[in-house]
C-alpha cells in the first residue's frame, strides 16, 4: 500500500507530532510518503522522522495564491499514485485536482468548518465528540480513531510525595482564548495570596501568539516569582521530564482531544482538566483524572489546592496509577497507527 499522509506545514503542535508518530508506525508495513505544502517546517521535528518515509516539500509561502504551488503539489501525487491520500486539514481537498488514490481527513477539533468534507471518501474524527459533532453539522457519520502517544518512550512517576517545591505543568500552544492559560495565572495569584501557597511554582511549556499578553498579566497578578514561561521541548525532553511534576493542568476553553492530557497520564502525573467535552472523554469523566468548570478560576483553585493537601494520599496514588494504564492501553500510538491502516 502507498500511503501520502499532507499537511500545510509541520511546525510544533500536537497535531503536527502525533502525525510523525503515526508516520514512523505505518512505515514499517506500508510505503509512506509525507507531503509538506507550506515551508514552516521545525527541522527539530523534521528530523525525527524515520528515514523510511519519504518527505516532500512544495515550499509554499504561507498565504501564496501563486498557482504554480498548488501545480507541484497535483504533479507530485500524479506521479506518486498513491493508493491513499490521507490530509490533516480540510482545505487541503480545495487544493487537488483529479483523483490520485482514495481520500481522508482526520478532523482533529470541534467545529472544524464542514465545506470541503464532502470532497473526501472518508472521514475520521480524534474522539467521540468530534464524531458527534460532525454528525449533529452535517450528517456524516467520521470514523473514531483516538490519537495516540509513544506511551513507552514516556518515564513514569512513582513517587506521589509533595517536597518544598510543587511544581505544576502546563503543556500547549500559548492561545489563551483557546487553551485558557489566563485561568490557570489567575487561579494561581488566588492559591498563593489567598491561601499563602508559595511553594507553588508553574511552568508553561510551548510558543504561541499568547506569550507577550501572558507574561503581561504575569507580572501584573505579582506571579513572575512564581511561574516560568519555558519555551518549546522536545518530545525527548519532555517524555523524561514529566515525571518530576506533581500536576498536569489543562484549563481550555474548548478542545477535541488534548494530546498533552494522555502524554501526563501515561506519565503517572494527576491531570486536571476544564470540564469539557474533549479532555473529559479522555479522563472517562473524573474516573482517570480531576476537573472543574470550564473558565472558572476559582474552582481551578480550589481543585489545586485540595491535591496540594492530598497529595500524599492512596487515593491520589492509585488515580494516577490507573490512569497511566488507561493511557497505556487507549491511547498508544502503534494502536493509532493500526487502526488508520486497517481502515484504508
Amino acid at each position: 500500500m502507498k500511503i501520502v499522509h499532507i499537511n500545510f506545514g509541520l511546525e510544533t503542535g500536537g497535531i503536527e507530532t502525533m502525525l510523525v508518530d503515526i508516520l514512523n508506525e505505518q512505515c514499517a508495513d506500508a510505503t509512506v510518503y509525507l507531503l509538506l505544502i507550506n515551508e514552516q517546517i521545525d527541522v527539530n521535528l523534521i528530523a525525527t522522522i524515520d528515514p523510511r518515509v519519504q518527505i516532500l516539500r512544495i515550499g509554499r509561502p504561507k498565504g501564496s495564491r501563486n498557482p504554480l504551488y498548488i501545480t507541484k503539489l497535483n504533479a507530485a501525487l500524479l506521479r506518486l499514485k498513491p493508493d491513499v491520500v490521507h490530509c490533516h486539514n480540510h482545505q487541503i481537498a480545495r487544493l487537488l485536482w483529479g483523483r490520485t488514490g482514495r481520500r481522508y481527513l482526520t478532523i482533529h477539533d470541534v467545529q472544524v468548518p464542514t465545506s470541503y468534507f464532502g470532497r473526501y471518501d472518508k472521514l475520521f474524527a480524534i474522539s467521540d465528540i468530534v464524531r458527534q459533532d460532525v454528525l449533529q453539522r452535517t450528517g456524516l457519520d467520521a470514523y473514531r480513531i483516538y490519537n495516540g502517544i509513544r506511551t513507552e518512550a514516556i518515564v513514569a512517576r512513582t513517587a506521589y510525595s509533595a517536597n518544598d517545591v510543587f511544581r505544576i505543568v502546563q503543556i500547549s500552544r500559548l492561545q489563551h482564548n483557546k487553551k485558557g492559560q489566563h485561568i490557570l495565572l489567575n487561579a494561581l495569584r488566588e492559591l498563593v495570596y489567598s491561601y499563602h501557597l508559595t511553594h507553588l511554582r508553574v511552568e508553561f511549556v510551548g510558543e504561541g501568539d499568547s506569550r507577550i499578553y501572558l507574561q503581561q498579566l504575569t507580572n501584573e497578578l505579582g506571579l513572575t516569582d512564581y511561574v516560568t514561561f519555558a519555551g518549546l521541548k522536545t518530545r525527548a525532553d519532555l517524555y523524561q521530564e514529566l515525571q518530576n511534576y506533581h500536576l498536569l493542568v489543562q484549563p481550555s476553553l474548548y478542545e477535541g482531544f488534548g494530546l498533552t492530557v494522555a502524554e501526563g497520564m501515561a506519565a503517572g502525573v494527576p491531570v486536571l482538566v476544564s470540564a469539557i467535552d474533549g479532555p473529559m472523554e479522555l479522563i472517562d469523566n473524573d474516573r482517570f483524572g480531576y476537573s472543574f468548570p470550564s473558565g472558572d478560576a476559582h474552582q481551578l483553585a480550589e481543585r489545586i489546592r485540595g491535591l496540594v493537601l492530598d497529595y500524599e494520599s492512596k487515593a491520589v496514588r492509585t488515580m494516577a496509577t490507573s490512569a497511566r494504564q488507561h493511557a497505556c492501553t487507549t491511547f498508544d500510538v502503534r494502536q493509532t497507527a493500526s487502526r488508520y491502516l486497517a481502515s484504508y
